[in-house]
């Protein structure tokens, strides 16, 4: 779920990335940092889902001492959660072996993403926003799942597999990401062409902020695309890449996406082996949240070829030059394992980002922009350039898809049964 921090670079607006403030009141808030700070001395309240009743109900614990607890709802009943054990008496855990509410209540009320007995009002009020927007997010179920596994349906796969192909595939132009509200931003590689033309009519057409091409890592302008050279595509007056703002899940986004791939390759603009795609995506669902980058790290290191696969899009395999601009990541992604680092404030980030990259921003996955705090996004390098609208959006689905399951896809700790079925796979790989 986003996390509504005003003062991490997950919300930086000098990046790709923008952000909003949390609507928590200085209550909810300060009684979730007395939680954190006291560690359940005095009886403390947080929310939880009965599945039974379908509602969000109070549930109280009481410490017990020895890291034991107390809990009990409204209406159910009193249970004994043991957290030296990571266990409770209800039936859900005794008899179903699952985890269950009020392990999630106590685990809420003792700000476990804290990982320290004693913090600072500032982190502790921080922390505390992000166990109440965890709970509201999951309320207001903002993200929608089809609820469809492809490893349940093996013939639906091959059905589709077979049947699938360009002129099938609409593109969209409302609620593409189903919801998921994070910022993201292209880099369109293309050879040939006029690029001071397409930079003109695109100028013309209020999208680019010059009417001629620009030199490379121009200054940018809010809210305006532009053409600028790159050297790896550039020649003389053809060739050249095309950049975005920071772009949000709108039909408008959507609708200048199409327009600039129909004016680039009208003023002759194409796409070869030489041309990348690259993809940034908003990374506040990662923010400061190790089990998440934990997440995402062992995603791309058991499916990195399955996206380079994927990346291969209108030419049908990975560009030849993909292994020096887009050297696999995996490797990195497997050594961040045995990677030790803390995660409670930004730098805390950067200086992680800078471990796992070593520095290099040519992985498949580019985390340089948030070592170097230029920008908070992560940069998916593995898709091959397009100006096919359609390969486009999809390219940006699968990277904001892959961010999205890192945030979600937990195996326990949730209540909801199909982002945590998603969390087993991802688990047991």
């Amino acid at each position: 779920m986003p996390k509504r921090r005003r003062n991490t670079i997950a919300n930086s607006t000098e990046g790709l990335i923008g952000g909003s403030g949390s609507n928590l009141s200085e209550g909810i808030i300060e009684d979730l940092v007395n939680a954190v700070n006291g560690r359940l001395d005095n009886i403390v309240t947080v929310q939880g889902l009965s599945r039974t009743r379908n509602r969000i109900e109070d549930i109280n614990i009481v410490s017990l001492g020895n890291n034991r607890y107390e809990v009990s709802s409204t209406e159910g009943g009193t249970y004994i959660v043991d957290m030296n054990e990571n266990s409770c008496e209800c039936g859900q855990y005794v008899y179903r072996n699952e985890c269950c509410r009020h392990l999630i209540a106590v685990r809420e009320a003792l700000g476990e993403v804290a990982e320290v007995d004693t913090i600072n009002n500032v982190e502790a009020t921080r922390r505390a926003r992000d166990i109440r927007d965890e709970i509201n997010r999951n309320i207001r179920g903002e993200e929608q799942d089809d609820n469809h596994f492809y490893t349940d349906n093996e013939v639906d796969f091959d059905n589709d597999f077979a049947e699938i192909n360009d002129d099938s595939i609409e593109y969209e132009y409302e609620n593409v990401l189903n919801g998921n509200k994070s910022t993201f931003g292209v880099e369109l590689e293309f050879v040939g062409g006029d690029a001071n033309a397409i930079a003109r009519e695109l100028y013309d057409l209020g999208i680019v902020s010059s009417p001629r091409e620009l030199g490379y890592h121009s200054r940018s302008e809010p809210g305006k695309w532009k053409l600028e050279r790159d050297g790896s595509v550039s020649d003389g007056d053809a060739g050249g890449e095309i950049v975005s703002p920071i772009l949000k899940d709108t039909p408008e986004t959507w609708e200048q996406i199409k327009l600039i791939c129909d004016v680039a390759k009208r003023h002759g603009a194409r796409v070869d082996q030489r041309c990348g795609g690259h993809v940034h995506i908003n990374m506040e669902k990662l923010d400061t949240a190790r089990q998440r980058w934990r997440r995402f790290f062992k995603t791309i290191e058991v499916y990195e070829d399955c996206i380079y696969r994927a990346a291969g899009g209108d030419l049908g395999k990975v560009r030849s030059n993909a292994r020096h601009y887009a050297t696999p990541f995996s490797p990195r992604a497997d050594e961040s394992k045995y990677i030790r680092f803390n995660m409670d404030n930004d730098e805390d980030v950067r200086r992680m980002a800078a471990e796992v990259s070593k520095g290099n921003r040519y992985y498949g996955i580019n985390l340089t922009n948030i070592a170097r705090d230029r920008a908070p996004t992560v940069e998916f390098r593995h898709f091959n350039g397009s100006l096919n609208e359609k390969q486009i959006q999809a390219n940006i689905k699968m990277a904001a898809g892959i961010i999205n399951a890192a945030e979600k896809a937990r195996f326990r700790d949730t209540e909801d049964e199909i982002f945590k079925k998603r969390g087993n796979i991802l688990k047991n790989t």
